[in-house]
């Protein structure tokens, strides 16, 4: 991840909370989220404009066979910010992927400051579930690919349609305890039937109007000793499945339920960042093709170089990295899992613009345990405008 601490008055969500904390730790409630964009310097009358844009080359090979070699004008998002008022904000974003084949809100969530540690937001919302879903913009991130965990059992960018709370506390001069917590609508039964590979949690999202009027519910605490170090827990449960009908019970109520824990530490020039998630899925019947239990973790250390070597671009670095991933879709059997190790170098001409060389190894499982492996060299650029 890029390790620029940009803290912008007015945006940051976290301001004054309660405690003895100095202004120079007034932090964004997530580096890298929402309220820590450097879009929201610009202005254009009251609403400031900014974004992202980001390009793939990708050349991969599966059991010695080329399964791709492709260019990919992978995304181009758009973000809004607009301060109302002292207290009410609303913030945006819009993703455009793959050249238009997809338009997302992603984001529209309106803020209203209660007091410096309590902040109601409403709208769409990123869920608080792990802390790469609320940081996960790719100019901000030394990888081209998401992590495993992310992708296939959260289910990175998920956004949901809630409402709730967030803020901070400061026990001591730098440490912080920040929080955010909301009612959502949660997964539909796309959990168990969106995908022919069996319980797939990110095919049960976009659930905007609540299928069985029940609210699911999200939330993180994280607790940080200083600006260096952060340790993360969060949860998502609640029911995907229509279990009652005119008042009629026409199903057993089945839930789905994701914990998960995050790190992220510096120390001069290397990082040390993962995130591990635990989900648990109440399946009609368990069987191969709809599991109960599914993990995912993913461990990265950055190491951060050659800072400022190139006279003319005095704020250019670059960084090496390694990540392992894994996750398995059936954590009660053997097989059905997938585990990646990648390689990579960056070169940052400055903090906001990335250029990104990776390499990957991937072994996968089949549930009947049949091992496939692929490799992958990916080029790519991204920058925040």
């Amino acid at each position: 991840m890029c390790f620029r601490k940009v803290v912008v008055a007015g945006v940051v969500l976290a301001i004054g909370a309660v405690g003895s904390a100095s202004a120079s730790d007034r932090r964004p409630l997530v580096e890298g989220g929402i309220g820590d964009k450097p879009f929201v310097q610009g202005q254009l009358g009251k609403t400031r404009l900014g974004g992202y844009t980001e390009v793939h080359f990708r050349y991969g090979r599966s059991d010695g066979i080329t399964e791709e070699i492709t260019f990919e004008a992978k995304r181009f998002n758009l973000f809004t910010y607009t301060p109302v008022s002292d207290r009410l904000r609303v913030a945006s974003e819009i993703e455009i992927e793959e050249g238009g084949e997809e338009i997302k809100l992603e984001i529209a969530a309106l803020d209203f400051e209660i007091h410096p540690a309590l902040t109601f937001r409403g709208g769409v919302i990123l869920s608080p579930l792990g802390r790469f879903n609320l940081a996960h913009d790719s100019p901000a991130n030394d990888l081209t690919d998401r992590p495993l965990v992310s992708t296939e059992i959260i289910g990175t960018a998920l956004s949901e349609a809630g409402m709730g709370f967030y803020g901070a506390f400061y026990p001591s001069a730098n440490a912080r305890i920040a929080y955010e917590i909301y009612g959502v609508n949660g997964f539909d039964d796309g959990v168990i039937g969106g995908a022919g590979e069996g319980t797939r949690i990110p095919a049960g999202s976009g659930n905007w109007a609540d299928n069985n009027n029940r609210p699911s519910w999200v939330g993180r605490l994280a607790i940080s000793p200083g600006s260096y170090a952060e340790l993360g827990f969060s949860l998502h449960t609640g029911p995907y499945n229509i279990w009652e009908a005119d008042g009629l019970a026409i199903d057993a109520r089945r839930d789905v339920s994701i914990w998960a824990l995050d790190w992220d530490a510096h120390w001069r020039r290397f990082e040390l960042l993962g995130e591990y998630a635990s989900a648990s899925i109440d399946v009609p019947l368990e069987t191969a093709l709809l599991q109960g239990s599914q993990t995912g973790v993913y461990l990265q250390a950055n190491a951060h170089f050659g800072r400022g070597r190139i006279p003319a671009l005095p704020n250019s670095v670059f960084t090496g990295i390694f990540r392992y991933g894994r996750i398995d879709f059936d954590a009660d059997a053997a097989g059905d899992s997938q585990r990646r190790l990648t390689f990579g170098l960056n070169f940052r001409p400055s903090e906001d613009s990335v250029f990104k060389l990776d390499y990957q190894r991937d072994k996968s499982l089949d549930p009947l345990n049949n091992q496939v492996q692929g490799a992958a060299l990916l080029f790519s650029a991204a920058t925040y405008f």
